[in-house]
């Protein structure tokens, strides 16, 4: 029993004098982050100047809200050609350049917000 006891009370200095040299050597590396400062604020000329504060801009007048559309409306067609050169772009790096191939067509998909939204709720 007196063994044990003996090899917890070991343990126990071990851990205290490890947890006490990590401390130690945190503080020498904050004391040298602040002499490294002190420094480099001696040898470029100490105090930054301060930018001028800007004046708030005037708030606007609220505008009535436009009114809401029926969702039978047709999706807005928009020019989507970087848009489509970006993803063309990054599947060919995922490809890696091994075989081309070309954008045929592009059509707006709907329902990528509820796949995602399903996605998100029923991962767990």
């Amino acid at each position: 029993m007196s063994e044990i006891l003996s090899n917890l009370g070991y343990g126990a200095v071990v851990a205290i004098i490890g947890l006490a040299v990590v401390f130690v050597g945190l503080i020498l590396i904050i004391a040298s982050i602040y002499a490294i400062s002190w420094v480099l604020k001696k040898l470029t000329g100490g105090k930054k100047e301060k930018a001028p504060k800007a004046e708030p801009a005037p708030v606007p007048a609220p505008v009535a809200a436009p009114a809401v559309e029926p969702a039978d409306e047709e999706i807005e067609v928009t020019d989507d050609n970087e848009l489509i050169a970006v993803i063309a772009a990054a599947i060919a790096a995922m490809d890696g350049g091994s075989k081309p191939f070309v954008i045929r067509s592009v059509r707006r998909v709907a329902g990528w917000k509820n796949a995602a939204r399903a996605e998100q709720v029923y991962k767990y």
